[in-house]
């Protein structure tokens, strides 16, 4: 008796464990299929330098990604190429808090050869849209047009910054010099685009770092630039900026905004 007994004892015990087996291993086997947990992804670490200078300027300042290809210019927005710019949205060049009724909105980026800069501007009255003028170096600011303004140096000096104009058509005008005293003779190679659109007009454009500094192994980091856009509306102008310069004359290179370059290798931003 005592002997079956216990052989009684030994099957119950040996069943006991085969149900433990049985139920563990099914949970062991769920456990084993759950995905490991992924690493959070590491944040990038901001620029000290950049955000530091960007603190401490008291007009607008951008950082313009260096590329490794640039756009094709061909007055379409690249959303790949310009996907690391923060966008540059213009006010009235007075200042103000008052939003305008054409907005502008503008990228930049540059490759190692080449400054590359996109911009939109939208507009309610594009029926009215003017842009007459052809003549290179002609008046081209009688028509709707984007102005740009570029001291590499960052220096503000009034004779020591270049000026841009690019009318809806693609004509452009170029000079150095300040305001009402300007040298034409400076006829850079450009490479413009422009696109007439039901609701907007685009305007693209590359500009060889070459003409616009003497050696690009030596570019400055911090360039004092600002961008403008005269639109003419049914309703009244609008003269718009980047950064406003407080006042109706764009020429004050005192209010011009900063664009530090990724390309930049001298550090220009010390005083």
């Amino acid at each position: 008796m005592k002997s079956t007994a216990m052989r009684v004892s030994i099957v119950l015990l040996a069943v006991a464990a085969l149900g433990v087996t049985v139920i563990c291993e099914p949970l062991m086997a769920a456990e084993a299929k759950k995905a490991p947990a992924k690493p959070a992804k590491p944040t990038k670490p901001k620029d000290p330098a950049f955000e530091a200078f960007k603190k401490k300027a008291k007009v607008p300042v951008v950082k313009v990604p260096l590329v490794p290809k640039a756009p094709k210019i061909d007055g379409v927005l690249d959303k790949k190429v310009y996907a690391k710019c923060e966008p540059m949205k213009f006010r009235f060049i007075t200042g103000g808090s008052a939003k305008p009724t054409a907005a502008t909105t503008a990228y930049a980026v540059t490759t190692k050869k080449e400054l590359c800069l996109f911009f939109k501007c939208e507009s309610p009255d594009m029926d009215a849209l003017l842009k007459d003028v052809r003549e290179h170096d002609g008046q081209v600011w009688n028509d709707d047009c984007i102005e740009l303004f570029i001291d590499p140096t960052n220096k503000r000096q009034l004779d020591g910054y270049m000026h841009i104009i690019v009318n809806a058509l693609g004509t452009t005008s170029e000079a150095k010099g300040p305001g009402g005293a300007e040298d034409y003779s400076w006829n850079p190679k450009l490479t413009v685009k422009t696109k007439v659109g039901k609701k907007d007009w685009t305007v693209e454009m590359s500009i060889p770092l070459a003409e616009l500094v003497k050696d690009v192994k030596k570019i400055n980091r911090a360039w004092a630039v600002n961008l403008n856009r005269m639109a003419y509306l049914i309703e009244g102008n609008e003269d718009t900026a980047w950064s406003p310069t407080g006042q109706s004359s764009s020429h004050v290179p005192s209010r011009f905004g900063i664009l530090w370059l990724e390309a930049g290798k001298v550090d220009n931003t010390k005083k």
